[in-house]
């Protein structure tokens, strides 16, 4: 007696096997099998029906194999299609989000940072009393400028030159001098997307992970 191959044997050996008549199906086959290394829905209903036509009548094929591997393929498209579907929502998502940081193009993020370019500003934080502050800056060469203001005066400087680096602020008061703290706001006008999310572009290139900014103001 000739033993009925079970369906997950039938399934191995239709896809092992590729019947060919002519080259030219030959090779479309041979491309097919490359193109994907998957069963899919139809796939599986076309082998289920070819085992049925030809099983042999005192052995059929037993009904339990088909019902079981009818009901993983059903559990395999589910998850695939689940797959799918929480890919499309971070696709979604993530398209929200940068959004919603584009909006912010024009505003001015708080970085940790020494380095400013055109449309930036430096906020001076003095700690106490003062009769004069002092914000020291270098340029692309190398050489150093000052920028001073009194007690009357807003403690802002905005860069409208060019690139510099905070060399650093002294604070004076009664002719005594110590070190003035000082906040960085340089002003968006990009944002870009990466591996790690959203980053805020200021006017020199630099990119910031919106986790490394602390605040954004208008």
């Amino acid at each position: 007696m000739v033993t009925q191959p079970t369906f997950t044997q039938y399934l191995t050996s239709s896809s092992s096997t590729a019947p060919s008549t002519t080259a030219g199906s030959t090779t479309s086959s041979s491309s097919a099998s490359s193109s994907t290394s998957t069963l899919s829905q139809n796939d599986f209903l076309q082998l289920l029906m070819t085992q049925l036509q030809n099983q042999d009548p005192l052995n059929p094929t037993d009904t339990n194999e088909m019902i079981t591997e009818m009901c993983q393929l059903t559990s395999t498209q589910a998850i695939t299609n689940m797959e799918t579907d929480i890919s499309n929502l971070s696709s979604a998502m993530q398209q929200g989000t940068m959004g919603q940081w584009a909006s912010a193009i024009g505003d001015y993020m708080e970085v940790s940072s020494t380095s400013i370019s055109s449309g930036d500003e430096v906020v001076l934080n003095p700690s106490g009393n003062y009769d004069s502050l002092t914000l020291t800056l270098k340029d692309s060469s190398g050489n150093e400028t000052t920028q001073t203001f009194t007690s009357g005066q807003s403690p802002v400087y905005s860069d409208t030159s060019g690139n510099y680096t905070i060399v650093g602020a002294m604070a004076t008061s009664n002719g005594v001098s110590s070190a003035c703290n000082y906040s960085v706001y340089r002003q968006i006008t990009g944002v870009q997307s990466g591996t790690s999310g959203a980053s805020l572009v200021a006017s020199d290139g630099t990119a910031y992970p919106t986790s490394t900014v602390t605040q954004i103001i208008k």
